[in-house]
């Protein structure tokens, strides 16, 4: 919802007509997450429908944006925009599957070069920050986590799985607390996988102050001096707010990282940023990273050419408002798909 309520906004003020297809087939805490999500939303212009619901009763829509492909979305709609989320597991991310998309709205270059079949693929920049580059970021945190306005604030934000630093740095990152305020963003694959039960447990020993909510990822970013992380898709988000990001390693983590596919290419956009970011093996390394002697204005032009190419091409506040006009373009000029030959007939192929 953080990547749709620009685009919805914007749509709405052009007197587009938009609801909200909520998939109930996937497992409850996850339906739990956007129920709660939804019913935190005031806008009574919005509506709302279940995709079980929509299959059944053999509705179909103008236009469907989502973020990915599923089989459940194939004869939802007459046209489908892709509206990207992330950038994290790349060799996924631009897979064989966004040939389904009649149009991708990309954050940046790099995306579009990826995923551009005849001029499908566009670039808008990223709603999710929009509000950020407007200033306009609510910065309320809830009282729950408490904050020491002396010390400086570091947030740790692992992944979870194999990837995850949780297991070989939350107790070393507890013993940080007397010099920083720590807060722990948690996964919600965390939260929510029975697999990561004891993750879960070991978080919530060695943090005091954890959250896992979505709408607290701005307020959170807005608050941190250092954001600390490993292989999570986060690494895209604190880069996008200009934070000075640490990666963490631990032995063994490269191994799992080369038997990972999305990490095969030298060129991905993983690869590109682990090239540059600082990294931190050991606690020692950490606490020299943390210092007021670490330079960190020789990264500054690096990661700034980073943020431009991959995060978001004008970091302007408008990529709801660019993502909406070309929602609306598609739509007004329909007969516009019909001419791109090649993508139509890559989805008969991929999609019969």
């Amino acid at each position: 919802y953080a990547v749709y309520q620009p685009i919805i906004a914007a749509l709405q003020a052009m007197g587009q007509t938009c609801s909200l297809l909520v998939n109930d087939r996937i497992h409850k805490p996850f339906l739990d997450e956007m129920a709660a999500t939804i019913n935190a939303i005031n806008d009574p212009t919005l509506g709302g429908a279940r995709i079980s619901e929509v299959i059944q009763q053999r509705k179909r829509f103008k236009c469907l944006v989502s973020p990915y492909y599923t089989p459940a979305l194939k004869d939802l709609a007459d046209i489908h925009v892709r509206a990207m989320y992330g950038l994290a597991k790349e060799e996924w991310n631009h897979a064989w599957w966004n040939t389904f998309y009649h149009r991708i709205l990309c954050y940046s270059h790099y995306s579009k070069q990826a995923l551009d079949i005849n001029g499908s693929a566009k670039v808008v920049g990223n709603p999710r920050f929009d509000r950020w580059h407007q200033g306009h970021v609510e910065t309320s945190l809830p009282a729950s986590l408490k904050f020491d306005a002396k010390k400086p604030t570091l947030l740790y934000a692992p992944t979870y799985g194999a990837l995850s630093s949780l297991p070989h740095w939350a107790e070393k990152l507890s013993h940080l607390s007397h010099d920083f305020n720590i807060i722990c963003k948690l996964h919600h694959g965390t939260c929510s996988r029975p697999e990561e039960a004891a993750s879960l447990t070991l978080a919530r020993k060695c943090f005091k102050n954890r959250t896992d909510a979505p709408d607290h990822v701005l307020p959170l970013l807005a608050k941190a001096d250092y954001v600390l992380t490993d292989n999570s898709g986060f690494i895209f988000d604190a880069l996008h707010a200009n934070k000075r990001v640490i990666l963490l390693d631990w032995p063994g983590m490269q191994a799992l990282l080369d038997g990972q596919k999305s990490y095969s290419s030298p060129r991905s956009a993983d690869q590109q940023i682990r090239a540059i970011l600082p990294v931190a093996s050991d606690m020692v390394e950490l606490r020299n990273l943390l210092s007021s002697s670490n330079d960190w204005n020789a990264l500054q032009a690096p990661l700034d050419e980073i943020r431009q190419h991959y995060c978001d091409a004008f970091m302007d506040g408008k990529a709801g408002k660019r993502a909406a006009s070309e929602i609306a373009e598609v739509l007004e000029n329909s007969s516009l798909v019909s001419m791109n030959t090649l993508l139509l007939s890559l989805q008969k192929k991929l999609f019969p």
